[in-house]
């Protein structure tokens, strides 16, 4: 009798060892009949799903996939039968919990000894973790891709790893043009060395926040930027980059700028109208004095020429209290309807004389008028600054071109300076030259106050200036075109106006009032203005009080009437317009005449605007004039009244 045979011991180990691997396989690996009835689960399987095997061993494998795609387990066992296998096939399983898990599988026909395909097993990877990383990694790239910010990756060398769309708009170079190249293609080259420090500071774990500098676009174009510098680690968190964040604060940097230059400019305005303010008390002590002087009739010829020298210095010294107000916007306008063709023909011999026969003038003026309403010495002031500066930048000669037309703005429009031009109707008046023009780097300072080019002792720096603070409070606008070795281009822009008919006095010469024995309080705070005043009246017959500030003109009101009011308005303790509210309060009629080195655009809210003013330095005839028309005026009021009583 043959023995029986017994199991070979070899393929029982194989066997053990292969139930081994399936039974600590992270994967699950399930195996069913083509009918898709489940014939073993492994200890995997109860991780992913939740179901033991207990529970899942005999059951359809349809209850793991969800409704939606059972013909897609359908499709996949028909697959098998035909004998095809399913290779890294994502897709969706439920979990006993109801939970939708993500999983890649692979599928493989079982065969029986005969090699008849009898069933599938499939090994199932939860693929969870590897999809959130994956949205993750998603959403970051859409983040990086929809930014607004340049974000950008480099390794520590510099060489470009990433380019956003940002990036492009920021630096005008595409991703195909910058990634794999070096980022010292937009750093500036006096930059690239602190560069390089930077990224060696990365290199060592470092970060850099909100970083100020400078980049190169590929136009040539020069930006500034803030950044933001990290470093870039791998799994095993060794540095291999340097990833950056970074914005373009060009326009933000000009906005500051333009604030900072707005609240300089305001700082010396009111600087400038303070110093012309005590520079004209002073300058109407010296009118003052000079006039007593020259009506000695004992002086001497040689005498004379000295003052007549003094007067000179004096009318400079006033002209340059006009470009300080002028470039504070403060100095006294008084506008008339003018043509600006017939005051450019009208000035053009005597600027002719100015810059002498090196330079010749052309006009090019409009056929129709350009009528403004602008102070026409003003406007002659603008006119003649802007051709000196003309000449000055023709040192070896050349042309002038001054031109006039009738323009029309739309609205929105911006000038070289970003400015928004209000719309409208303007007369452009245009100075032309064929000079040097003028640097890119110069030009956006051409008009800061006391910024010259010229050599010392050549230039104060206040011409240009004065000229825009005239052009401004006109209620214009001028701007500059210029380009290095192709001169340079002023233009005022002034609102045009009707022509008006200059309305004229055909009642014969003004009668001047004689001077009566009225008494006047004069008030200000200047001793020396207050005797030179003080001389004035009392030479024309005027009894005279003086007070050096408001509350001690009050005190004398309180006690002694007067007839006329002659204040300064700024003064310590209390100033004019104090004074005036307090008459105001007490129903007091004086009359009052403001004087000041000040406009009267200072006290544009207060009753100054409706009563007399005069600028200091006041000449006596005009002081005299001003006291004897307010005198004759407030006498012929109170006549009035005295008649109405009466009656």
């Amino acid at each position: 009798m043959a023995s029986p045979t017994l199991p070979d011991d070899s393929s029982s180990l194989a066997a053990a060892r292969l139930a081994a691997i399936v039974e600590s396989s992270d994967d699950a690996i399930v195996s069913k009949d083509l009918k898709g009835t489940i014939l073993s689960w492994n200890r995997a399987a109860e991780h992913i799903f939740g179901y033991t095997s207990e529970e899942m061993i005999g059951k359809s494998v349809y209850l793991l996939v969800p409704p939606d795609i059972h013909h897609e387990e359908r499709y996949v066992l028909d697959q098998i039968t035909r004998g095809e296998r399913v290779a890294h096939y994502e897709t969706r399983r439920l979990h006993k919990s109801g939970r939708i898990v993500p999983i890649a599988l692979t599928v493989s026909p079982v065969r029986n000894a005969a090699g008849v395909i009898v069933g599938a097993a499939s090994i199932k990877r939860d693929i969870s973790e590897r999809r959130a990383t994956a949205e993750m990694a998603a959403r970051l790239a859409a983040i990086i891709q929809s930014s607004d910010d340049a974000i950008i990756s480099k390794t520590i060398g510099g060489k470009v790893l990433t380019w956003n769309p940002s990036a492009e708009r920021m630096y005008g170079y595409s991703a195909q043009e910058m990634i794999g190249q070096s980022i010292f293609t937009v750093v500036p080259a006096d930059l690239r060395e602190d560069e390089r420090r930077i990224l060696e500071q990365v290199a060592g774990g470092s970060h850099l926040t909100h970083y100020e500098t400078r980049r190169v676009r590929k136009d040539g174009q020069e930006i500034i930027i803030s950044l933001t510098i990290s470093p870039m680690r791998d799994a095993g968190g060794l540095v291999v980059g340097a990833s950056s964040i970074k914005r373009d604060i060009t326009a933000q940097k000009r906005t500051e700028e333009t604030l900072r230059q707005t609240a300089k400019m305001e700082a010396i305005g009111r600087l400038a109208g303070g110093l012309a303010h005590d520079y004209n008390n002073q300058l109407h002590a010296l009118q003052g004095l000079t006039s007593f002087i020259a009506s000695d009739p004992g002086l001497t010829p040689s005498s004379r020429g000295d003052l007549a020298e003094i007067k000179k210095t004096h009318e400079r010294m006033a002209s340059l209290t006009t470009q300080l107000l002028a470039f504070a916007r403060q100095q006294v306008l008084n506008p008339e309807t003018l043509d600006v063709n017939a005051t450019v023909e009208d000035t053009k011999p005597l600027l002719q004389r100015l810059i002498g026969s090196s330079v010749q003038i052309h006009l090019g003026l409009a056929e129709e008028g350009c009528w403004v309403k602008v102070d026409r010495a003003q406007l002659v002031q603008v006119l003649m600054n802007l051709v000196i500066n003309a000449r000055d930048a023709m040192p070896r000669g050349g042309t002038i071109n001054v031109e006039t037309r009738i323009v029309d703005i739309p609205p929105d429009t911006l000038d070289q300076r970003q400015r928004v031009t209000p719309p409208g109707k303007f007369v452009e008046l245009r100075v032309t030259d064929t000079g040097e023009g003028i640097p890119p780097d110069i030009l956006n300072r051409i008009f800061d106050p006391f910024f010259t080019t010229k050599a010392v002792g050549r230039g104060t720096g206040l011409g240009l200036a004065t000229v825009e603070g005239i052009v401004s409070q006109s209620g214009g606008i001028i701007d500059v075109e210029s380009q290095v070795g192709s001169g340079t281009s002023f233009r005022v822009l002034l609102s045009c106006v009707h022509p008006l008919a200059e309305t004229k006095d055909n009642g014969g010469p003004a009668t001047t009032p004689s001077a009566g024995q009225e008494r006047i309080l004069v008030v200000d705070d200047e001793e020396l203005v207050r005797r030179i005043v003080t001389r004035v009246l009392e030479g024309h017959g005027y009894s005279v009080l003086g007070a050096d500030n408001g509350k001690a003109a009050l005190a004398i009101l309180a006690d002694r009437e007067v007839d006329l009011i002659i204040s300064d308005v700024v003064m310590p303790i209390m100033g004019g317009l104090e004074v005036a509210a307090e008459l105001a309060r007490c129903n007091n009629q004086i009359p009052v005449l403001w004087m000041s080195g000040h406009p009267r655009d200072i006290g544009a809210s207060s009753p100054m605007q409706s009563q007399p003013f005069l600028q200091k330095p006041i000449s006596p005839d005009v002081l005299v004039n001003a006291v004897e028309q307010i005198l004759q005026d407030h006498r012929l009021v109170r006549e009035s009244l005295s008649v109405r009583e009466t009656h």
